[in-house]
């Protein structure tokens, strides 16, 4: 390979990270109702038109703020592996910022369990009971609060150890107006000993050390009461091998196991999971569902 050849690749790809860059900023403008000067805003309507003419259309208001969480997240992962290459694998964001988008984006993993819900009765019935979510590595929160708005027969526990995102959802709740549903600890998962306590317990794989989410699983399994849920979320499936490698390398980077779904199937079924099948719906996060027994 000559020269010319790296910076051919490295122009294609920097124009790739442009056009992102554009289109998070035309999404922060239009979130934001900020103006910008009108040129600028006239060029970043048409490199979003350039990249889909329909990019935007029927989407509304939240759907932009998640895509909008997605972006600006991808870009602060990015710059930490430029910048620190060589860092041990790990959880280190601080930033009230990044804390608060990597939560709002985890909102959308309620509704995707909704979706599967539409499909499975058992679960449908579960999650429209009275009941208990917990979901663990809760972070600031947003997931757990988005629960109890989506089912409010639902009481909601959040565990996590990071004390700079639990300081965080403390505030999140308690501006909720949720705080008589949503209960938050500060407990690892290692140490969970609840028992048929839950009716659907979350598990973010991505986040977790392999060893600690195979522990997450079994520990899952004691909490739930004879008929609840786990749920196992993963992130979307790569699109081909270099998609493949970067999500797993932002796993790695984060702390956690890149696990297949065939992997996190089977490891669930050795659990005693029953029912055990993953929905992976678009480019959304991978869900892998098992019942307890009875």
């Amino acid at each position: 390979m000559s020269f010319e050849s790296l910076m051919g690749v490295t122009q294609r790809l920097t124009a790739s990270m442009e056009a992102l860059a554009a289109l998070g900023a035309e999404l922060r403008l239009r979130r934001d109702g900020a103006s910008a000067h009108p040129q600028t805003r006239q060029l970043l309507q048409e490199i979003v038109r350039g990249i889909d003419p329909d990019l935007l259309n029927d989407i509304t208001a939240d759907q932009e703020a998640i895509a909008l969480a997605v972006i600006r997240v991808a870009f602060h992962e990015a710059i930490d592996l430029l910048d620190d290459p060589a860092r041990a694998p790990g959880w280190l964001h601080e930033d009230p910022a990044v804390l608060q988008t990597i939560g709002k984006r985890s909102r959308r993993v309620v509704h995707q369990i909704n979706a599967f819900a539409a499909m499975r009765p058992g679960l449908k019935k579960a999650i429209e009971r009275n009941g208990a979510f917990l979901d663990i590595g809760t972070g600031v929160g947003w997931l757990a609060i988005e629960a109890a708005r989506t089912w409010p027969m639902m009481k909601v526990v959040g565990i996590d150890i990071w004390e700079p995102s639990l300081a965080l959802a403390a505030s999140n709740v308690a501006a909720s107006d949720l705080q008589d549903r949503v209960a938050l600890r500060r407990q690892s998962v290692v140490d969970l000993e609840d028992r048929e306590a839950f009716t659907v317990v979350f598990c973010p794989a991505p986040f977790l050390p392999r060893e600690v989410a195979e522990v997450a699983m079994a520990n899952a399994f004691k909490a739930l009461v004879p008929g609840g849920w786990v749920v196992f979320g993963l992130f979307p499936p790569p699109p081909d091998a270099l998609g493949e490698a970067l999500t797993a390398l932002k796993i790695v980077r984060c702390g956690g196991h890149p696990w297949t779904q065939s992997e996190a199937e089977e490891r669930l079924r050795g659990c005693g999971f029953e029912e055990v099948e993953t929905f992976a719906p678009a480019s959304l996060s991978r869900l892998s569902f098992g019942r307890k027994p009875g």
